[in-house]
């Protein structure tokens, strides 16, 4: 198929793109390059050790892989033999890979060998499933098969995120999806074959994918890249010459900060043509910054949920004037305010729920037709001809003009740094400390910038003078059991947890008695 061809429909199609390139520069990890060519070939090669050992068409493959080379071509040697790939944060923990790896079936799990280190068991982590090591198979011969004929609507990808409540739930995403959401942001983002990435998300977020395929989409290249600290960011920025950068919120904040600390001078930056963030809102001082000292670089404030990928953006034009609202829906994406109660349109300017109709919906929660039926619905209008639409739990209002604000949400759910967190996760940790009676999760605005900080709360079954130990305590548990976006920044003790009327705990209450008190421990 060559380039002037049809676009691609599943990722197959799109990594014979990819092959297509030949020589031309792709991917960057470190100090190394690989060609298209050559990153089409690794993930060829993949694929045949994933046939070694069994994996067929509709299998799910686990991937908890840190950011580089391999953790970039799994989605595509998953596809390549019809399976399902389900990208693993790599920052979970055992306890956490082993949800996901049960919760999917999966009958293998791509894996390194500094992540097996860092599951301490992998038996523990992988439920006792074959696990390929890449970097320990390095130079072996892998013959791959011929490539799997799937269809567009076929499962691609799992991307798992928390739900209100319970563990975190496998959402489906169609080759479709993945392909879409390529096409529909690297068009509004004025992506071309010149631009060179910097991808720092997880691939398991979809906002990081989402860069991925954008790159392999317009044949540009991209630099994967962990980072540690905000200066050593904008010192990678600054090197590789990169044209696009996306982040969260915190991740602005820190970014502006070095920049004005001298870390990079502004000349430095001369490449950066455009960056994005979602995730959260985008604290104004951040935009500030942008318009008045980097004017060159166009900023796009999006909005999207791992339901449907991207849902709206602010243009960079209009970011000054449009500040505080998510945007207008993104191409082939029609956003509607529904009454929560009725499941009617609202006016503009009432508050309802937020839902996503169009382009890049999942295809629901793995083996969940509950949680499915609750969240995919039908057009709310148009009903069944209208195709599956999502409930985002978002509230939001719109104006005449479709320029949306988000307000809250209908659940607990909170968003920290990026991720969406369940107050469960954190609350189970907390609730088997010794001394905890009871606790509760919420986040709390700090800062000038009002950055979101995980905030527990706990009563105590014992001594009030046990609190600043029993707080400690919490804390380092949680950094033990959790990933270190679910480790609370701030722990509270509290006489008792504010109740609504009908005895359930109130989150508008805590997190208004939170705001004004300071915490036992602080991280």
């Amino acid at each position: 198929m060559g380039e002037r061809d049809a676009a691609p429909r599943t990722l197959v199609t799109l990594l014979q793109r990819v092959a297509e390139r030949g020589a031309r520069a792709f991917l960057r990890h470190g100090d190394r390059e690989w060609s298209a060519a050559e990153f089409a070939e690794r993930a060829r090669w993949l694929a045949g050790r994933l046939h070694a050992v069994g994996v067929g068409r509709g299998d799910r493959v686990a991937c908890w892989l840190e950011k580089g080379l391999d953790d970039a071509v799994a989605p595509f040697a998953a596809a390549w033999l019809g399976a399902i790939s389900v990208i693993v944060n790599p920052r979970l923990k055992a306890p956490q890979v082993r949800h996901v790896c049960d919760d999917s079936e999966a009958a293998a799990c791509v894996t390194s060998a500094g992540k097996l280190l860092a599951a301490g068991d992998p038996g523990a982590a992988f439920g006792g499933r074959r696990a390929v090591v890449v970097d320990e198979l390095d130079g072996a011969a892998a013959d791959a098969p011929e490539p799997a004929v799937v269809e567009p609507g076929e499962p691609a990808t799992l991307l798992y995120t928390s739900g209100s409540t319970g563990r975190p739930k496998g959402i489906v995403q169609s080759h479709r999806s993945l392909c879409d959401g390529a096409r529909i942001v690297s068009g509004y983002l004025g992506l071309t074959a010149a631009d060179h990435v910097l991808a720092t998300l997880p691939s398991s977020f979809d906002y990081g994918l989402n860069q991925l395929l954008g790159a392999a989409w317009v044949g540009c290249r991209v630099t994967v890249h962990t980072f540690f600290t905000a200066r050593e960011l904008v010192r990678r920025a600054a090197s590789v010459r990169a044209t696009g950068l996306a982040g969260v919120p915190e991740l602005w904040v820190g970014f502006v900060d070095a920049v004005q600390r001298g870390v990079v001078q502004r000349e430095e930056l001369a490449a950066l043509r455009y960056v994005t963030n979602s995730g959260g809102r985008l604290p104004a001082r951040v935009a500030r910054f942008f318009l008045a000292e980097l004017p060159h670089v166009r900023v796009f404030s999006m909005y999207g949920l791992t339901e449907a990928f991207r849902s709206s953006f602010v243009p960079p034009e209009q970011l000054a004037e449009r500040l505080g609202t998510v945007g207008r829906a993104m191409p082939e994406v029609e956003l509607l305010i529904v009454d929560p109660d009725s499941g009617c349109v609202v006016p503009p300017g009432v508050v309802g729920e937020l839902v996503h109709c169009g382009a890049c919906v999942g295809d629901g929660y793995w083996r969940n037709p509950e949680a499915t039926a609750e969240r995919f619905r039908p057009h709310p209008v148009r009903g069944a001809a209208g195709g599956t639409c999502v409930w985002s739990g978002d509230l939001a209002h719109m104006d005449a003009d479709g320029w949306v604000t988000i307000v809250g949400r209908r659940d607990a759910q909170l968003k920290i740094g990026g991720y969406r967190v369940a107050p469960d996760e954190v609350v189970d940790v907390a609730a088997r400390c010794a001394g905890v009676a009871t606790a509760a999760a919420t986040s709390v605005r700090r800062g000038a910038d009002g950055i979101p900080v995980l905030a527990v709360a706990l009563v105590l079954d014992g001594p009030q003078r046990d609190a600043r130990r029993i707080a400690g305590e919490v804390v380092a548990a949680c950094r033990e059991a959790l990933p270190a976006y679910l480790v609370p920044g701030e722990v509270h003790v509290l006489g008792e947890l504010p109740l609504n009327a009908n005895h359930k705990l109130d989150h508008t209450a805590l997190r208004a008695l939170l705001d004004q008190r300071p915490p036992e421990v602080s991280t």
